[in-house]
């Protein structure tokens, strides 16, 4: 392991364990994922322990447009942190989590779009574009989208892993109904500088 590798690797494991003391005193509140959040965007200002370079996006020619990189994942799989690198035009439907999730932003932007969740869709309530040193904190049923067009790096953090959440549901515009949201499969293995 290299020393940017290692010093990364200190500065995740002492945000999640900040992150697991948080939702223990706040619990899973807007206090505790907004306090999630704050130390999340404290962990990104480390810019020098996450060069893009160590998480490249896909190629032009392949067919996913972002990467997934696992940076921490408990061994119960709660408290998980990705790293995201996209290549431009990532686009998600209206959809909720079923566990909290804390997105903050390195590199780029991406736009995230909020709704309140109705029986005959999702109707949008406001907007916040996550850049460098901002973030967006959400609780298990809060509904949003995400879009990116260009290149871009970020952290989602969620209180269980992403091939965890099996009960998503996310709006289909063309059949009028929220419908199962699968659970993110293919995740990179970043921890300790390993790629899988």
């Amino acid at each position: 392991m290299d020393e940017i590798t290692s010093l990364r690797h200190d500065a995740v494991g002492a945000a999640m364990a900040d992150i697991r003391t948080i939702e223990s005193e706040l619990g899973v509140t807007r206090a505790g994922v907004e306090a999630i959040r704050d130390r999340l965007i404290e962990l990104s200002g480390r810019r020098d322990l996450f060069p893009t370079d160590d998480f490249p996006a896909p190629d032009a020619d392949a067919a996913e447009s972002s990467y997934m990189y696992r940076l921490a994942q408990d061994d119960d799989d709660r408290f998980a942190l990705y790293a995201q690198s996209s290549r431009g035009h990532v686009e998600t439907p209206p959809h909720d989590h079923t566990t909290w999730a804390v997105v903050v932003g390195h590199s780029g932007s991406e736009l995230n779009r909020f709704y309140e969740r109705r029986e005959d869709g999702a109707i949008e309530t406001h907007r916040h574009r996550v850049e460098s040193g901002t973030g967006v904190a959400m609780l298990p049923d809060d509904v949003h989208s995400i879009h990116i067009d260009g290149p871009a790096l970020n952290f989602h953090c969620y209180g269980l892993a992403l091939e965890r959440l099996d009960d998503r549901t996310y709006w289909n515009e063309r059949e009028g109904r929220w419908k199962p949201f699968r659970a993110t499969s293919g995740i990179r293995e970043a921890r300790d500088g390993l790629r899988c």
